[in-house]
């Protein structure tokens, strides 16, 4: 501080350049800033377009749909993303919502098929009898035995239907006995030996093995019985099925192999849905009340199949009782 001054050096600078520049840099700023704004909302009305154009689409397709018009054009996104995957699966939905729907209505035509050709038969009989058409002993029998077997036809019908209601919602209760597979087998073998004789069908049964295992006897029997009237279904006359049973491994396995037309591989996963039938006949209930009845029981049904080459459907259960089998 007590060091002499030698000079002083003064830098000074317009007010009004400095003002000036100040003004361009604000006006700049404030142009970048509404640039930025501006593509900033161009990207933001990009992208919410993009997201809730698909929306909307997949909303009003769930209206549609709830309106019951199940064969709406569902909306396809091909994003990778959330969106994408909910309109894929919103998709899958419809279709099966529109096969329900067509299985719905194919049941309730056979169904309806079903009843009215027993009761037509039953009706013509009963009025036969009511009016003396019938005089003689012997058409007497034969119409009291056409009644008899149309009602059991009925009763099986119903059955199958309450059958699968009770294992859809698992209402179903399975025994537990001692059961001679040997004799259930022969016993299966012999309730269709009188349409293979009539139709000329090679019916053959080869028993490998006579296991006694724990299970609900007249379940077993069923499926048995299932699988067995859906290959005599398809056989033509003159043709062959056979019944083998088997134990090997912890396991007991029932095939049932027929020569008939065999099932095409897209049709291998349906034929085990309720209500589905290959050619629009009968109910479409057998294989699938069968299939539920193996689970219940701890098991499984296997199927080897070749178009044109017949088709072999395979029981399979545990020769011993599993914890917790059963509906």
């Amino acid at each position: 501080p007590n060091e002499p001054y030698f000079g002083t050096l003064v830098v000074a600078k317009p007010k009004a350049e400095l003002r000036d520049r100040w003004f361009t840099l604000i006006e700049r700023l404030a142009l970048a800033g509404l640039v930025g704004i501006l593509v900033a909302g161009a990207l933001a009305w990009y992208l919410s377009r993009r997201i809730t154009k698909p929306v909307e689409a997949l909303a009003e397709a769930a209206n549609q749909i709830a309106e019951g018009r199940y064969d709406v054009e569902v909306p396809r996104v091909r994003s990778g993303d959330e969106i994408g995957h909910l309109a894929e699966s919103f998709g899958d939905m419809a279709v099966q919502l529109r096969e329900a729907e067509e299985l719905e209505r194919n049941f309730l035509m056979t169904v309806s098929h079903e009843l009215r050709t027993p009761l037509t038969a039953i009706r013509g009989h009963v009025e036969a009898l009511r009016e003396g058409v019938a005089q003689d002993e012997e058409s007497r029998r034969e119409s009291l035995g056409v009644i008899a077997a149309e009602a059991a036809r009925l009763e099986r019908l119903v059955g199958d239907v309450l059958d699968l209601a009770k294992l859809d919602t698992r209402r179903f209760t399975l025994r537990h006995e001692e059961v001679d597979m040997g004799r259930l087998l022969e016993r299966a073998y012999s309730n269709f030996a009188e349409e293979a004789r009539r139709r000329g069908i090679d019916y053959r049964q080869v028993i490998g093995a006579r296991p006694v295992i724990i299970a609900d006897g007249d379940r077993v029997l069923q499926i048995i019985s299932n699988l067995l009237s859906n290959a005599f279904r398809w056989t033509p006359d003159g043709g062959s099925v056979e019944l083998a049973l088997d134990q090997e491994n912890g396991t007991i396995s029932v095939a049932v192999e027929d020569s008939g037309p065999g099932i095409p591989e897209d049709e291998v996963d349906r034929i085990f849905r309720p209500f589905w039938s290959r050619d629009g006949g009968g109910t479409g209930l057998g294989l699938a009340i069968a299939r539920e009845l193996a689970t219940a029981h701890g098991g499984q049904i296997l199927l080897e199949t070749e178009p044109g080459r017949g088709a072999r459907f395979q029981l399979v259960l545990p020769a011993a009782p599993v914890d917790g089998a059963g509906v």
